[in-house]
């Protein structure tokens, strides 16, 4: 009855966290690109879907770190839908196009949006840093990080999809980094369950 009744506070947690989330960050910036507006104008269910899916994502993580148990199906479902909202941030968001930003650091600004937008820069690549930790080392991670934010880059160039920008490069590579380091942290945590169970 205990675990029910906590599983069930973590599930109320897990929406707050995503409501708050999705209505506060994810939508004023979404909102703020004109090409994603009208996509998402034509879903109407697109806020209750990412509410729900941040819900369930983190209630079912949240189950598993409890019990120590990684799920594969889980990793599968989750790093699918990821992936495919990754796409449409990176291919659909961008106001200027077909153009080239060399500072490293043209987020560093007062300005609280662009801000909000470098924060998310290093957010959205977090899970793909733990998703290279599963196979490689963190030189390996590095390269592999770095090769594909470049041509994530390059194509947004190419194809007058968006800016190349250092800025978003470095931002991307940090969000990996975090996530290969958080996912080293999680993993000595189940690993340390099966060793003993």
């Amino acid at each position: 009855m205990r675990k029910i009744l906590e599983y069930g506070l973590a599930g109320v947690v897990a929406y707050l966290i995503s409501r708050y989330f999705v209505w506060h960050i994810v939508l004023p910036t979404l909102n703020s690109y004109p090409r994603l507006t009208r996509v998402m104008a034509r879903f109407p269910a697109t806020t209750l879907f990412l509410i729900l899916f941040l819900t369930l994502t983190f209630w079912l993580g949240w189950v598993q770190w409890d019990r120590r148990q990684l799920s594969p199906i889980y990793g599968y479902l989750v790093y699918s839908v990821y992936l495919l909202l990754l796409f449409i941030v990176l291919f659909t968001k961008a106001n200027v196009y077909h153009a080239v930003s060399l500072n490293p650091f043209d987020f560093i600004q007062k300005d609280h949006k662009t801000l909000l937008e470098a924060a998310l820069n290093v957010v959205y690549f977090i899970p793909l840093g733990g998703l290279y930790h599963l196979k490689a080392s963190f030189v390996e991670t590095n390269i592999i990080a770095l090769l594909t934010i470049l041509g994530i880059e390059i194509l947004q160039f190419a194809f007058y999809l968006g800016t190349f920008a250092l800025s978003d490069i470095l931002l991307n590579w940090i969000g990996c980094l975090i996530g290969f380091g958080l996912w080293t942290l999680a993993q000595h945590h189940f690993t340390v369950q099966t060793k003993s169970s």
